[in-house]
């Protein structure tokens, strides 16, 4: 009986000891793309966390696309600033505008933070380990174009001049955000892991959007 109770003990302390060994914080980094609004766009991304034991953590995560060429929103729900007037792209029906309006030179940008939980998936190869996670948070999108009125208007200082008149307009959303996604971290020593990530975006505004990331990073675990 004595020795049933100092297995059992062993077993637990050691237990005890590898999921201690296991835990710890995280950080990461990664360089990828994001596919969001039919353009692929260059991306950054940085994680910190905390992993409990070898199979759940959890990490704060920051998506950032510095560039963002997606055509301008031209729809009535999304509202644009002119001259820090707040107004949309439609034209009142009474007044006819030929040719009509064109966005040009569009840009933005679009910041993604989320919390999630990470689970890691444990396999017979100690080097692989694929994982999966999900979380959510919020989303900032901004996005700028130049609003060209071409010749001739119906307005007597658009005659007088002769040329187009271009504005530049931007518009502005904070978003909820979800995150669901997964990849492959190879192991290239006891702290250091190369992950393969993919994740998709579900922005939740004024209209909902789909955005997809894959990235290439490093991960350490001190």
């Amino acid at each position: 009986m004595r020795i049933m109770s100092a297995l059992a003990v062993g077993v637990v302390l050691s237990a005890a000891r590898a999921s201690s060994q296991d835990a710890g914080a995280t950080v990461g980094a990664s360089v990828g793309v994001t596919n969001m609004a039919s353009r692929t766009e260059l991306t950054f991304a940085g994680a910190g966390g905390y992993r409990f034991n070898r199979i759940i953590g959890i990490e704060i995560d920051v998506t950032a696309v510095p560039t963002l060429k997606s055509a301008f929103p031209t729809n009535a729900s999304s509202p644009i600033v002119i001259q820090g007037t707040a107004t949309t792209p439609s034209i009142p029906s009474s007044v006819l505008i030929y040719p009509g309006p064109t966005y040009e030179n569009p840009n933005g940008r679009a910041v993604i933070f989320t919390n999630n939980v990470r689970v890691d998936l444990p396999t017979t190869m100690a080097v692989l380990t694929p994982y999966f996670v999900a979380g959510g948070g919020v989303a900032s999108v901004r996005r700028s174009a130049d609003l060209t009125f071409r010749y001739p208007l119906p307005l007597a200082e658009a005659r007088a001049i002769g040329l187009p008149i271009i504005q530049r307009v931007s518009t502005s959303e904070t978003a909820l955000a979800l995150t669901l996604g997964g990849g492959l971290a190879v192991r290239v020593s006891s702290h250091v892991s190369v992950d393969g990530d993919l994740r998709f975006f579900r922005l939740l505004g004024r209209d909902d959007t789909n955005a997809g990331r894959f990235g290439v990073g490093v991960r350490y675990r001190f």
